[in-house]
């Protein structure tokens, strides 16, 4: 039996990387029940400023973390018959997710879940798994350059030659079971003009490959991430608060869409979709959440490696303190499924009736709720080094695949 493929999980995991990816999900879990823009409309809210739009895109890139360490850690990945199992496992659990993803798609959870794009990255990985570091940066860095191109020129390509394009060509919900009956719209819903379009997002599946390919336990390394993340943040979020308070796009959109200029900053500030941005050729200066801009893809991409720096600078040396959030990095899936159930029920959907209490929370009492639950949940997956129930079906599922 392949020694490698038998690896104890708790060698591989490292807890800088686990807390990255708890704080990616309360992010979400944040997010997903507080409003992203004020009554008024007219301002963005403290929860829509500072997760719309990075807390996902640190959930992605720490995928491509975890799979460069599942298939060989720095340097290179593996070779030969362990790559083989690796590929393997890998395609195993991205079915799994993908049909988890697609069942789940049928909850109220009032979400854009993004289990069935996740999934399908995973796949997209399989013939980079043998890439060291440095090719996959390059090969982040040019899909960054060039997929915001792609994705600008084919939707106004598109508008201008299919009638209806892209209202007609976009699900409007997460991708669901029924979906799987018009593959046409489902296919250019996943690739692009969905919530998490599949041209745009492997820039931070190969950009968590690379940096899963670094000495990620070195402080240096991590100094490094933090530091690197922060530039590109900071740079990216100047260019965009120059196009929003200093540049003719405010006011010419306002203008447009019969808005006032505050609406339409609070609009560009978080991204609620009911405006086509990507028709403007200013498009690309924009760090609008989930717009796939070149600013977008930068800055988030910057938010991510910022925050896995801080993490694995700090996390092992505050192992025990942060004991719950590293916990619950360690089962993301099983405790992003379960807050969409939560939240199933509490948007108002008939529910058993020792469920109905959770009809009474305010967004506030539900976050505290999803927030105490998952960190409470992650604490005792840390003190009895168990897997989460669909993290244990996914990695049972897999070895079996793989022979292991």
């Amino acid at each position: 039996m392949n020694k490698a493929g038998t690896t104890s999980l708790r060698t591989r995991r490292i807890s800088g990387v686990d807390a990255a990816r708890g704080l990616a999900l309360l992010g979400m879990m944040t997010v997903h029940a507080l409003p992203t823009i004020t009554e008024s409309g007219q301002e963005a809210s403290w929860a829509g400023l500072l997760f719309t739009g990075r807390p996902s895109a640190l959930f992605a890139m720490l995928a491509g973390v975890g799979l460069s360490l599942l298939s060989g850690g720095a340097g290179r990945g593996h070779a030969g018959a362990q790559l083989a199992g690796d590929r393997k496992a890998i395609a195993m659990r991205a079915v799994i997710v993908v049909l988890i993803g697609l069942v789940v798609a049928s909850l109220n959870s009032g979400v854009a879940i993004i289990l069935v794009h996740y999934g399908l990255l995973f796949l997209l990985a399989l013939p980079f798994l043998r890439l060291g570091a440095v090719p996959l940066f390059a090969l982040a860095g040019a899909w960054v350059a060039a997929a915001p191109v792609a994705f600008w020129w084919l939707h106004n390509d598109l508008r201008g030659s299919w009638e209806g394009f892209p209202d007609t060509w976009r699900l409007w919900h997460s991708p669901g079971v029924a979906d799987l009956f018009t593959p046409s719209l489902l296919g250019m819903d996943l690739a692009l003009t969905g919530y998490y379009p599949l041209l745009l997002w492997p820039a931070y599946l190969f950009t968590g490959m690379a940096i899963g390919r670094l000495q990620l336990q070195r402080a240096p390394t991590a100094l490094r991430l933090a530091v690197v993340g922060l530039g590109l943040a900071a740079l990216s979020y100047a260019v965009h608060l120059w196009m929003l308070w200093q540049s003719p796009l405010v006011p010419e959109l306002a203008a447009r869409y019969g808005w006032s200029s505050p609406e339409m900053r609070a609009e560009l500030m978080v991204g609620t979709f009911q405006v086509p941005l990507v028709t403007e050729d200013l498009w690309f200066l924009l760090t609008t959440p989930h717009q796939g801009s070149t600013m977008d893809l930068i800055h988030t991409i910057g938010t991510s490696m910022l925050v896995l720096g801080l993490c694995l600078l700090v996390a092992e040396k505050l192992r025990w303190l942060l004991a719950p959030l590293i916990g619950a990095g360690a089962m993301p899936l099983t405790l992003y499924v379960a807050h969409l159930v939560v939240l199933h029920f509490w948007r108002g959907t008939p529910v058993p009736d020792f469920l109905t209490f959770l009809t009474e929370y305010s967004p506030m009492q539900m976050t505290l709720i999803l927030i105490v639950g998952a960190l409470g949940a992650g604490l005792l997956r840390f003190v009895l080094r168990r897997r989460g129930p669909l993290e244990a079906l996914t990695h049972a599922a897999g070895n079996a695949a793989a022979g292991r």
